[in-house]
């Protein structure tokens, strides 16, 4: 509600309360005249005057003083205390010491075996060649006959048996670890007899390459051909092993 209307309304209730306070009183005076006609008035009748209170003059706007805003109550900020040093709390060493286990020995690392690498052996018939006594060479084999060849094939296999079986390996050889193999060429006769030794390919130690020249003149004459061989003399090729694992 504005100020000009506070007025205004305020003006209104007076003037109804006067009113209405006007209106009691009359009815007051003829109560009283009625009851008082019975008997003779000994004073005059009162007469009631009643002042009304002037009208309030309207505020003017600028006088109106403006609602002050409610201030909130000044709270105090709150207090800030100092940080407080809380002292550490240490657990309690133990009085022994702990020993500790000592750790697992590692597993020992499984190793694998290389595969053996295999070394070809050397052909069980040595190569043999027939010497005609021109010098001319064949071979020794007898044709298609299949009893001379298995004869032949046996002869061969006796004579590199015997030559391996005889052989002595020398000392100086086995003190500086030498071995190896020595391929040695000779001419075979009928009766046994051997000839033109040679050595086909050496085993790179000169002790091992002389001791098979040596063995092969200390073990000849060799067995003599069997029957079923046709062949006067044959040039075989045999290889003679020099291992130390085996001497």
């Amino acid at each position: 509600m504005t100020p000009a209307q506070l007025v205004t309304h305020k003006r209104h209730w007076t003037v109804a309360a006067g009113i209405a306070l006007a209106a009691h009183a009359g009815v007051i005076v003829l109560a009283t005249s009625a009851f008082m006609g019975s008997y003779e008035p000994s004073t005059p009748e009162p007469v009631m005057t009643i002042e009304l209170p002037p009208l309030a003059a309207p505020a003017s706007p600028s006088s109106v003083t403006p609602e002050q805003p409610v201030q909130a109550d000044n709270v105090p900020p709150d207090t800030v205390l100092p940080p407080m040093d809380v002292p550490a709390v240490h657990a309690p060493l133990p009085s022994d010491p702990v020993t500790l286990p000592p750790p697992p020995p590692p597993l020992p690392q499984r190793r694998i075996a290389a595969a053996p690498v295999l070394v070809a052996a050397p052909p069980a018939n040595p190569v043999a060649v027939l010497q005609t006594g021109t010098g001319t060479g064949a071979s020794a084999t007898s044709g298609d006959d299949p009893k001379a060849k298995a004869a032949e094939a046996d002869y061969f296999s006796l004579v590199s048996a015997h030559l391996n079986r005889k052989k002595k390996y020398p000392s100086e050889a086995q003190k500086a670890m030498q071995q190896g193999i020595v391929t040695v060429r000779f001419t075979v006769s009928r009766d046994g007899g051997v000839s033109g030794v040679s050595i086909k390919r050496g085993s790179g130690h000169e002790l091992l390459d002389q001791a098979t020249i040596d063995l092969m003149q200390r073990v000849a004459p060799l067995p003599k051909f069997p029957k079923s061989m046709t062949r006067d003399r044959v040039t075989l090729s045999l290889p003679i092993d020099y291992s130390l694992k085996t001497s």
